[in-house]
């Protein structure tokens, strides 16, 4: 079990000062759906708040502002959270409906905002996506990718930066090169529209 950890005085006044952190992460990345348990607002902005209180916890001043540090980890954490909470959904739908074929990963496309390029990949088939994607690239864009895969394994951004012993800002500037490249990459494109 997790041994919880307080807040002190200095990361309770950051969290109360940036709650509005969490409704922007919510209506600009997040499909609220009132008919899906787990996708209510005041599901979605309680999980937000853990997320906020996590980045608090973590934060360290001197790499840079508070404000951009939880807008990441508040929106990456709610993308966590729904995706998670997709294949749960998937998970019941089989076992109360064992005839039914197997789902097409549309709920994540519906649930999670479209122009996220890490959701919508984990909505493919993961592995064969990255199988067949990695061979195509090298050096900070293939890094960008395999960081791509371990967040859709579940690897947070801190996590992935110490397993190739670099800062977290490197990481995330791997990400943003992959995604940029991916996004224009016509077999990635293919793949995606024929996974919607």
């Amino acid at each position: 079990m997790k041994k919880l950890q307080t807040l002190n005085a200095e990361q309770q006044k950051l969290v109360e000062r940036h709650l509005a952190v969490i409704h922007w992460a919510i209506h600009y990345f997040i499909k609220v759906n009132k008919s899906i348990c787990g996708f209510e607002y005041a599901d979605l902005y309680g999980e937000g708040c853990v997320w906020l209180c996590k980045a608090a916890i973590s934060y360290d001043s001197s790499r840079g502002d508070f404000a951009a540090y939880a807008q990441t980890v508040v929106k990456n954490g709610l993308l966590s959270y729904s995706r998670i909470m997709c294949r749960k959904q998937e998970q019941q739908r089989l076992l109360l409906d064992p005839d039914c074929p197997d789902g097409d990963g549309s709920y994540v496309d519906r649930l999670v905002a479209e122009d996220n390029f890490e959701a919508i990949i984990s909505a493919l088939d993961a592995e064969v996506f990255f199988q067949r994607i990695k061979p195509r690239y090298d050096g900070i864009t293939l890094r960008g990718i395999e960081a791509i895969e371990l967040k859709t394994k579940g690897y947070s951004s801190k996590e992935i930066a110490a397993l190739y012993r670099v800062g977290q800002n490197h990481v995330g500037a791997w990400i943003a090169r992959a995604a940029f490249k991916l996004r224009r990459d016509e077999l990635v494109l293919a793949m995606l529209d024929k996974a919607s």
